[in-house]
This record gives C-alpha cells, structure tokens and sequence, in this order.
C-alpha cells in the first residue's frame, strides 16, 4: 500500500520541489499541498495522510502549532522540515522525531518515508502523540518568544556533497543567484545551496532590514557596503568594503539609492 503524504511549506519553491521530489517515489502517493498553518490544519482533517511533511516556520506560525491543533485520534506520522537550526535539530534528535534538513535530496527523503512507514506500523497513536508533545514544549515556547525567528548566530550549511559546515549569521556579506542554486558570499569564503535567494533569506532568518536586494541575482548586507557609484556605460555600481564590485539593476538600483541616508 502506498504511503499518502501530505507536505506542507509556505516558501512556494521550497513547496514545489516537495512535490517534484514526492512524484518521483514509486510507493508514495502525494495527496495534497498546504502552504501554511491554517491551510495543514485543515487538509489533515479533510485528507487524513499517513505522514505529514511539516515544515517549521511559517508565515502564520510554525509547525509546532499544527501539531497542537491536531485531535488525539487519527493524528499522521510527521517528519519535519529545516533549514539550518541546529537548536531544533537537537531537540529533534532527544526525542526520536524524524526531520530532514533543507534543501531536501531525493535520497534523504526516502529513507525518511521508510522510517515513517516503520515507525507507524510499530507505535500507538498515544506514543506518537507524547512524543510530538515533548518536541513542541521544549521548542514552542521559545520559538514565539523571539518571534518565530532564531537570532541564533551559528548556522549549520549542508553543502551540494552533504558535508555539514559551521559559519556565523553575521559573516554573510552577500547571497547571489547561480541556476538553481544560491552562493553565500563572507570575508573569506564562500558556500554555495541549492535554493533560490529568496528562500535562502527566510531560511537562514536574515532580517529584511539588514540586507538589500540590488539585483535579481544579488542580495546585499547593507553595513558591508562601502560605496555606490553612478559609472558611465556601467548604471549603478555598488562596492562592498571587501572591494567586491556588483552591478545594481536599474529598478533596484533607484530602490537602493532612495533608501540610503545620504547627506550633503
């Protein structure tokens, strides 16, 4: 019998490459998407899936709230989704919940389907439920206090090769767009994810107001800027104190421009 997996993320690209990711899974039947947390609410009392693809935080809350809101009868098998948060994964890991790391492979998924599988063939509901109870009370709280968004400064990236490597939040000078993936630019080095810039934004809990889009391939730390200069034949260059030069588009470029502080 087929597994019927719902999967729930409110990044539209992230949500989508769910979907591709679950078509390609032979015993797997994808019985819906949900795009929040009121919207997962209701599609696991309307579809009842077998397992649930619940992704953390969202714009109207995190995963933890759904799983609250869930009856103690009929309640699915859930493996949740991250990207970079460490915090969560430890809790994760002491209570014996599955999880998957993002940008989710084809591979990792699979296996965590199978243990899903297994682990509903073998649990009660009311051990599934205490242990998802204890998840949420460690991590719940905490999340809504600080307002959903870790400010955590460590992060964990998973890299194209799978190797796990530790870099500072505050480090990140600049995102760009290369095809289907995205390049963490710091002082030193730099680390490319499979994503799209917008994604890798949320993901990684980049306040909006610290960084500044300047291009559809570039997002900019606002306090690595050095200088922005108008260049005849070039449009708009922004330099970054690491003197790195980025070409501005022309409609970010008069974004850019309006919004800084300039005097004189």
């Amino acid at each position: 019998m087929k597994m019927r997996v719902l999967a729930v993320d409110d990044e539209p690209l992230a949500l989508r490459r769910l979907e591709l990711i679950l078509a390609k899974l032979p015993d797997v039947e994808h019985v819906g998407s949900a795009n929040g947390c009121r919207e997962a609410i209701a599609k696991i009392a309307e579809l009842k899936p077998d397992t649930v693809l619940l992704d953390i935080k969202m714009r109207d809350g995190t995963g933890f709230d759904v799983l609250s809101r869930l009856p103690e009868d009929g309640v699915p098998g859930v493996i949740f989704t991250t990207a970079f948060d460490h915090f969560a994964v430890r809790a994760f890991e002491a209570h014996a919940v599955d999880y998957i790391l993002k940008p989710i492979e084809l591979s990792r998924l699979r296996a965590a389907i199978d243990r899903s599988r297994d682990q509903l063939a073998a649990a009660d509901a009311r051990e599934q439920i205490a242990q998802m109870r204890a998840v949420i009370d460690d991590l719940r709280a905490g999340y809504h206090e600080q307002g959903i968004r870790q400010r955590d400064d460590e992060l964990w990236l998973r890299g194209t090769a799978g190797a796990l490597t530790c870099i500072q939040r505050g480090d990140i000078d600049m995102i760009t767009a290369e095809d289907d993936y995205v390049r963490l630019h710091t002082a030193s080095a730099s680390y490319l994810l499979r994503g799209s810039i917008r994604a890798a934004q949320a993901d990684l809990d980049l306040p909006e107001e610290e960084f500044v889009r300047v291009h559809r391939r570039a997002l900019l730390r606002r306090s690595a800027i050095a200088s922005v200069r108008r260049s005849a034949g070039k449009g708009v260059r922004v330099i970054l104190r690491n003197g790195t030069d980025v070409g501005a588009g022309r409609v970010y470029a008069k974004k850019l421009l309006r919004s800084l502080p300039a005097v004189g």
